[in-house]
C-alpha cells in the first residue's frame, strides 16, 4: 500500500466534502495531528478507523487502500490487488525482517513463479533435473528443494 497515495486521497477526499482535518479528527475521535499524518503519508489510520473513515468520506475501503476512486469495471480485479498487498504486509510483519518488505514482496513473486514452473513437468525426476540444471546444484539439493517448495502449497 502506498501511504503517500492514500494520504493525499485523504486529503482530497476530506476537501471535497468541504470539512477540515480538525472536523475529520473530531468525527473519528482522534487528532488533527493525526489526520494530517495520514494526509502526509507518514502513517495510516488504526485498522479499527478505516471503517469510519470511509463512512465519513463516503468512501469504500478499497478505494481507501487503492488511493483513489475505483470505477465499478475495475472493483473486484482492484479489491483483489488491495487484498493480495495487505496479505504479504500481514506476512512480513510476520517475518523476522532481515530484508525491506520490497526484498520480501519480489522473493514471493520468484517462489510463486518457481512452483508455478515445477509444476508444468510430468514428474518430480524432470523437475528436479530441470533445478539441477538452472542452479548447478546436486541431485540431493535439488530434489529436497523441490519437495520443500511443493509442501509450501500442498502441492503434489
Amino acid at each position: 500500500m502506498d501511504r503517500i497515495k492514500i494520504g493525499r486521497f485523504i486529503a482530497a477526499c476530506r476537501k471535497d466534502k468541504k470539512i477540515t482535518q480538525e472536523q475529520l479528527a473530531e468525527m473519528l475521535g482522534v487528532t488533527d495531528k493525526s489526520v494530517s499524518k495520514w494526509e502526509n503519508g507518514i502513517c495510516l489510520p488504526d485498522a479499527m478507523l478505516y471503517e469510519p473513515l470511509c463512512a465519513a468520506l463516503e468512501i469504500t475501503i478499497n478505494e481507501l487502500f487503492a488511493g483513489h476512486r475505483i470505477p465499478d469495471e475495475d472493483y473486484k480485479r482492484i479489491a483483489d490487488e488491495n487484498l493480495m498487498q495487505m496479505l504479504k504486509y500481514k506476512l512480513y510483519s510476520l517475518s523476522n525482517k532481515d530484508i525491506t518488505f520490497h526484498e520480501f514482496d519480489h522473493a514471493l513473486t520468484l517462489i510463486s513463479e518457481l512452483i508455478a514452473q515445477l509444476k508444468t513437468f510430468e514428474t518430480k525426476d524432470e523437475a528436479v533435473v530441470y533445478l539441477m540444471e538452472q542452479t548447478q546444484s546436486s541431485y540431493e539439493i535439488c530434489a529436497d528443494a523441490y519437495d520443500f517448495y511443493m509442501g509450501l502449497f500442498h502441492v503434489k
